[in-house]
């Protein structure tokens, strides 16, 4: 075997790997397709979750199944084969809430209106992106804070797994530690997260080092589940009204009435920096950064702004680089071969939506709190990183844990880095995309705040 020649290879299978960098990234195809189907498993949930949410602001649960999968199967294809990037895209719980309840119910918009200001606050993604104002704001983020958005999004997606396995409860937002009980650590969706998390462990450690440790963590949690008793909710399944959003999004009201602008503010400013926080974040310790940039990071910011207006047009609230992508990261996915995989996974649940069921999300905590572990910068030792950068990092991470969200832990770390780089230092200077960003962040805050 030793003896074997690239002129043995197959042309086709020298091609896959020079246009996917297989070889360059170390990985191989076998993994990459562990870690297509573990970032599957870790999100299809939001096959159920999001049409009983967006349900409540009056679109038929089957049209948004329908649009869920195609612009989700759609957008991640597109980022595996061109951005050819790990990442899966589909449409982000903070969206769909923010959706139904701030631009619908306290608003007062129809849900075609609300799709028209989606639509085009991923018009604005694309636009920014096209410039390239979006790019400039990356390569402006200093490499302390990029490592504290790692942080944040480590603490995002363990708390995710906290969150399904019940350890930590959500009210109005926040973590409700004051009806806290010690029996919520011992409860039956506890101890299916303690044992996928052990699993993750052992089978990731340096005695095993299992490629497809984590799609068996997941499979593990899902037999925990059966023996618990724990199920999937009853999928929404495909009817004749799974067209009936398709092009009734309403841009007309959008652009004559001054109300329905701010909320095209706050949903791009979301997916905006958003996306620059997970894909930063998300690449962390990874070879698909280098110098601190991000490979291919400008397809894939073309990527998140397509999906959006693709899901508005059939249906949807906005498409964002999903944060369970780091699952499959975690998994070993380094190419565009994991986002196919998933991709084609997500489209083939449109015909198979039963199959939707078999694996309950709780069964995914263990491996969300695994991957959130990792994704945390513990072993970062640069001279570099200093006092200040390591209390912000704290403070940025308590913040995506204390709000459950990640845009104002992306706030604080961009007013941290502005005012220290306005007021420190030899030669004082603004860095006016920082500052900019802070300011746009702040404004989506306030109107939010003004919507609850």
């Amino acid at each position: 075997m030793n003896n074997v020649t690239n002129s043995n290879i197959p042309k086709d299978v020298n091609g896959i790997d020079n246009y996917f960098s297989i070889s360059k990234l170390q990985t191989n195809i076998r993994t990459e397709i562990l870690a297509g189907v573990s970032t599957y498993l870790s999100l299809a949930y939001i096959l159920i979750v999001n049409p009983a949410i967006l349900s409540q602001a009056g679109i038929s649960k089957s049209a948004v199944l329908f649009a869920t999968a195609v612009a989700s199967a759609i957008s991640t294809l597109l980022m595996g084969v061109w951005a050819r990037l790990p990442f899966a895209v589909a449409p982000g719980l903070e969206m769909n809430g923010f959706f139904v309840f701030a631009v619908v119910t306290k608003l007062g918009l129809t849900w075609q209106q609300a799709l028209g200001t989606v639509f085009l606050s991923g018009v604005l993604c694309i636009i920014l992106t096209w410039l390239p104002i979006r790019q400039r704001i990356i390569d402006s983020i200093p490499s302390g804070l990029k490592t504290n958005i790692a942080v944040s999004v480590g603490v995002f997606v363990a708390t995710i797994g906290l969150y399904l396995s019940k350890i930590i409860l959500f009210k109005n937002g926040f973590p409700n530690f004051f009806d806290w009980t010690a029996n919520q650590l011992w409860s039956d969706k506890a101890i299916v997260m303690y044992i996928g998390l052990a699993v993750a462990f052992l089978l990731s450690s340096k005695r095993f080092k299992f490629t497809g440790a984590l799609l068996v963590s997941i499979i593990v949690g899902a037999f925990a589940c059966k023996v618990f008793g724990i199920s999937s909710k009853i999928p929404t399944t495909i009817s004749t009204d799974m067209f009936s959003a398709v092009w009734q999004l309403d841009v007309y009201s959008v652009v004559t009435n001054p109300r329905c602008l701010s909320a095209v503010l706050v949903f791009f400013i979301l997916d905006f920096y958003g996306g620059i926080g997970k894909f930063i974040g998300l690449t962390s310790a990874t070879n698909l950064q280098s110098g601190g940039k991000v490979r291919n990071i400008e397809k894939a910011l073309y990527v998140d702004g397509i999906g959006t207006v693709l899901g508005s047009t059939i249906g949807t609230s906005s498409l964002i680089a999903f944060v369970e992508s780091a699952v499959g990261i975690a998994a070993g996915g380094r190419t565009g071969i994991t986002a196919i995989v998933c991709g084609a996974l997500m489209l083939c649940s449109l015909v198979f939506t039963p199959l939707i069921g078999i694996v309950p999300v709780e069964a995914t905590a263990g491996v969300l709190v695994y991957v959130g572990w990792l994704l945390l910068p513990l072993r970062e030792s640069s001279d570099s990183f200093n006092a200040f950068d390591k209390l912000i990092a704290l403070m940025m991470g308590l913040l995506s844990l204390f709000t459950f969200s990640l845009d104002k832990a992306l706030l604080l770390g961009f007013w941290a880095y502005s005012i220290r780089q306005l007021f420190s230092g030899k030669e004082k200077q603004c860095n006016w995309y920082l500052l900019g960003a802070a300011l746009l962040l702040t404004a989506s805050s306030i109107m939010q705040c003004q919507w609850r």
